[in-house]
């Protein structure tokens, strides 16, 4: 089994490269093999959703919640650690299996485990050099500890990428290197840091005896945050000198990651499964932030939408994926290698691109399984020392402030930035009550914060605590009336209890100060399905799919629209459209049911209804709709019992 991470790769830009026949190897896995979207979960941060795909756990079960966290002696902070992990990864598991693995350079690895197989972490990229002469391995990068030595000399300094590697990116490099403040060097130190993740990973596939191989890449992303802002089409503002010089950098990193994608499949040969697959998408056309807008973070350039592929033994050909996340990466591989998932894992076995579709019957969790797992020590620390460099890093591209001088305060803000992540993530699984408990427990100066009490008031709203979401929605737009999410919230709030002309008028608010917001046009789409005017619903949902083409709760309300205007047809395409995005998505597969039995396709309308009620079995409308599918296949008994489920009198 290969699993290939590139972290922010985005079908967005594949496909346009695929059809002018610059990325052949990923054209030919996607001939050969399955592949489709791969949603992801928020925060979009990748200390956390790499670590997640790792072990197929939100991070309130693994416990990496941000890129840095508090030394364990107190002492100050550090890069997000392995040692922070508080369950098993893939290759914990394998170790426990008795299946060796080889890990490159995944995210938050270091220190490296002592697992059955080699790792070289996330910190074996990490190094200067000085005359020629790069520094020494961090400690704990390798395991084991004996092959640091041989490892080192596959890593690939800036200065050998010379200026022909160069060129493919900056084909005026000669001009540029004349000119204050060109970023040649930063170009350079990136691709060296990439070069070296693959010198190792193809020196390991073919020096060792492996079962399992992960290789994580970070070049995309590391691209996209220096130059995804001068790709095609030119964004306003950036100067036609700037646009000019870096404009073939995303397309030079997709090329430079097929070219070796090609590599490793040759390396894995046709008895390996393969899976290539990124954490995150990335915006790079009509929404990409604009900072003039005050959206320039490194999170706001992240689509909600990675992308998944795969090819070779136990892959269907041809197949495509439905409604995939990065929760099922790992209940997948597990299939693939002849283990079973466990319950604590929240995700699916991605059946649908599988030639062995039924999943072995799950184990309760691997955390019970006894044996060397090949985990750290409790105790482990790493070198402060080491430290700084992935902290520097981490500050210039913008994920974390620098540590201020005041070490106690900088504690204090990690584990507050933290908390936050954390609650983010649980309102994200829909879990807004343990949201709420932790952005209680926050420091009082940043649970009064503007984005604390924001979440909060959006948490409020998921636990249908009307009263506390409009006091905290009030005492926001009270300091800041002229805030468009505010009045998005209100007007989510008003439509709530009932008073759409109320939340329309917040929504027409929204409207005025950010028309490119796909979601004012949904909440808009949302408010006109309420009040039956459906031609109108229809409307402000293609708009918003004009802004992000793939929005699945657009989708999703087109086609509930579509349906109450008599058009089932048209609404099950739509419909079928959002749950390929987003398989865990109840609203969307009633939809689909109640447009199958409108079409004469009972058989059909029970398998989605089916699917919807186990997603979500206290909804009422769904088990109704189940019960008149049942009478219509004259399966009385089963009517009977949906009826009673829909009226809460059965369990």
């Amino acid at each position: 089994m290969l699993l290939v991470g590139w972290d922010a790769a985005d079908w967005q830009m594949i496909h346009p490269l695929i059809e002018q026949g610059l990325m052949p190897t990923t054209a030919s896995l996607l001939g050969t093999g399955a592949w489709g979207n791969l949603a992801t979960t928020r925060p979009i941060l990748s200390p956390m959703l790499w670590n997640t795909i790792a072990t197929g756990k939100r991070p309130d079960q693994h416990g990496v919640h941000g890129f840095t966290e508090p030394t364990p002696d107190g002492s100050g902070v550090r890069p997000a650690a392995s040692t922070s992990r508080k369950c098993k990864a893939l290759w914990n598991i394998l170790t426990q299996s008795g299946l060796r693995s080889n890990v490159v350079g995944w995210y938050a690895s270091h220190p490296a485990e002592p697992i059955a197989g080699v790792m070289a972490s996330n910190q074996f990229e990490q190094f200067t050099v000085a005359d020629e002469v790069p520094s020494p391995v961090a400690l704990h990068a390798i395991h084991p500890p004996e092959l640091t030595e041989q490892l080192a000399a596959f890593r690939v300094l800036p200065g050998e990428i010379d200026a022909t590697a160069l060129l493919p990116f900056v084909p005026r490099a000669a001009q540029l290197l004349n000119q204050p403040e060109h970023r040649l060097g930063k170009l350079q130190h990136m691709l060296a840091q990439t070069a070296t993740i693959h010198a190792v990973a193809t020196h390991l596939m073919t020096s060792t005896e492996w079962d399992f191989t992960a290789v994580y890449y970070e070049g995309i992303d590391r691209f996209g945050h220096e130059f995804m802002h001068c790709h095609p089409p030119q964004m306003e503002q950036v100067s036609d000198a700037e646009f000019e010089a870096y404009r073939h950098c995303m397309t030079g990193i997709y090329r430079f990651h097929d070219m070796m994608l090609q590599t490793l499949l040759t390396l894995a040969g046709e008895e390996t499964a393969v899976i290539l697959m990124s954490d995150h998408g990335y915006f790079n056309d009509h929404l990409r932030p604009d900072p003039r807008e005050g959206k320039s973070g490194p999170t706001d350039w992240h689509r909600p939408f990675g992308i998944l592929a795969a090819q070779g033994p136990g892959i269907r050909r041809g197949s495509r994926l439905y409604g995939a996340s990065i929760l099922d990466v790992t209940p997948t591989v597990l299939h693939l290698l002849g283990l079973p998932a466990a319950y604590d894992m929240p995700g699916r076995v991605l059946a649908e691109v599988l030639e062995n579709q039924t999943p072995r019957e799950r184990i309760e969790s691997w955390e019970e399984v006894e044996g060397d797992a090949g985990l750290h020590p409790p105790d482990l620390r790493i070198d402060p020392v080491e430290n700084q460099t992935v902290l520097a890093q981490l500050a210039a591209l913008g994920y974390v402030d620098a540590p201020s001088d005041d070490v106690q305060k900088t504690i204090r803000d990690t584990i507050a930035c933290n908390q936050f992540n954390l609650a983010q993530s649980l309102a994200d699984s829909r879990d807004f009550a343990r949201a709420i408990k932790v952005l209680d427990g926050l420091d009082a100066s940043v649970r009064d914060a503007g984005p604390t009490r924001l979440l909060a008031a959006s948490c409020y709203l998921g636990v249908d605590d009307r009263a506390a979401a409009r006091a905290a929605i009030e005492g926001l737009l009270a300091a800041a009336p002229n805030e468009p999410r505010l009045h998005m919230m209100l007007g989510t709030l008003e439509f709530a209890e009932g008073n759409a002309e109320a939340a329309l008028r917040h929504l027409d608010i929204v409207a005025a100060a950010e028309p490119r917001l796909p979601g004012l046009h949904i909440k808009l789409g949302e408010v006109y399905l309420s009040t039956k005017r459906f031609e109108r619903a229809i409307a402000a949902f293609e708009k918003a799919l004009s802004i992000d083409p793939d929005s699945p709760v657009a989708y999703a309300g087109m086609g509930r629209a579509k349906l109450e205007l008599g058009n089932p047809q048209a609404a099950l395409d739509d419909a079928l459209i959002a749950a390929e995005l987003v398989h865990h998505f109840p609203r969307v597969h009633l939809t689909i049911g109640q447009a199958l039995t409108a079409l004469g396709d009972d058989a059909g309308a029970v398998e989605a209804l089916e699917l919807c009620v186990k997603q979500a079995p206290r909804f009422t409308d769904a088990h109704q709709a189940l019960a008149g599918v049942y009478r219509n296949l004259g399966k009385i008994d089963k009517a009977m019992a949906a009826e009673l489920r829909a009226k809460g009198t059965l369990a």
